[in-house]
């Protein structure tokens, strides 16, 4: 429950500021373009500035999408139990647990050596949809990663 309320006061503070900067930063910056490609004596000047503001607005929504497709991701792990029993005899997997991918937990058990054949073949499909050679187990290796950088730099002591 903390995750919501911390992302909730999280999402209108970024939302507030949003609302407050943009409308004075996103004309700013076409000045500031049309400024330096004057006194530069550049006319492409004002075009190379803003491609790269254009570029870097189109990253930031390509990572918003990114991150809403993981989050989805993680609903499939938390209502993970029939994944689980499709690709692991195990009863104690990460499957139900938050915050954490389906190919996380497909990642555990492949590499504990405890996948069914459908299991791998899953992992395979994931490797091919992902393009990339160990994608379960990789995804498992970042999560672990990623809980050991938050415990040592991130997170407050209790």
């Amino acid at each position: 429950m903390k995750e919501l309320y911390n992302g909730l006061k999280t999402f209108i503070g970024a939302t507030l500021i949003s609302i407050l900067y943009h409308p004075l930063a996103v004309p700013y910056q076409f000045g500031h373009a049309l400024y330096l490609s004057v006194s530069l004596e550049d006319p492409k000047a004002f075009f190379v500035l803003i491609w790269r503001f254009t570029d870097g607005m189109l990253a930031a929504v390509g990572y918003l999408l990114f991150h809403t497709a993981v989050a989805q991701d993680m609903t499939w792990n938390v209502n993970g139990e029939l994944i689980e029993d499709v690709v692991t005899h195990r009863e104690k997997t990460s499957f139900g647990e938050k915050n954490i991918t389906v190919s996380s937990s497909v990642g555990e058990l492949e590499e504990i050596d405890k996948l069914l054949p459908f299991g791998h073949t899953f992992s395979k499909v994931l490797n091919k949809a992902f393009n990339q050679k160990h994608h379960a187990v990789g995804s498992w290796k970042y999560h672990t990663a990623k809980i050991k950088l938050e415990k040592e730099h991130f997170k407050k002591p209790d």
